[in-house]
């Protein structure tokens, strides 16, 4: 199989949550606004994906949602097991047992499990970039991580070549 590309996408930026469970929580207009430019930065630079693996909490799949509007329709699956916030193992579970034969895939996950699995995977590339995405990994970050050969179902730590550590605010 050729190469393959991760794409992990933490959710914009949300409101508080001022009397909303948390799972129920809005983006906030400046979220809205980043969803937009990581959707319109993935299509320009050719990075749409196969399929999509999102949270089903309102600000994923609202984040998704919003950067898809740049990008060609593609296979979208929530899963209740990315509405996690530990160490990102339930995040590489998803990938390995759901990722299909697709070439490129995106999750929409949430912090500090997106970071986690971020840093896990990313065994060579930028290191400017990898101590950038090690210090903070904002809301509507995007990290590239390619992988040679195999399959999703093989993807372990330390296997990935972190290309790009996107921020919305370097994009405006």
């Amino acid at each position: 199989m050729p190469d393959r590309q991760l794409l992990l996408l933490r959710h914009a930026k949300a409101v508080l949550g001022e009397g909303l469970e948390d799972f129920d929580r809005p983006l906030a207009l400046r979220g809205e606004k980043a969803a937009q430019t990581m959707g319109r930065y993935m299509a320009e630079n050719g990075l749409a994906p196969d399929l999509v693996l999102c949270s089903p909490a309102r600000r994923t799949a609202q984040t998704w949602e919003i950067a898809a509007h740049e990008l060609p329709q593609t296979e979208l699956h929530l899963l209740e097991e990315l509405y996690d916030f530990g160490s990102g193992e339930a995040l590489l579970e998803a990938i390995r047992t759901r990722g299909k034969m697709v070439k490129r895939l995106l999750l929409v996950t949430h912090n500090p499990a997106t970071q986690n699995l971020a840093v896990a995977l990313a065994g060579s590339g930028d290191k400017a970039l990898r101590r950038e995405m090690i210090e903070k990994y904002p809301t509507a970050a995007l990290a590239v991580l390619t992988f040679s050969g195999g399959s999703w179902a093989d993807t372990a730590e330390g296997q990935g070549r972190l290309g790009a550590f996107i921020r919305p605010r370097e994009l405006d």
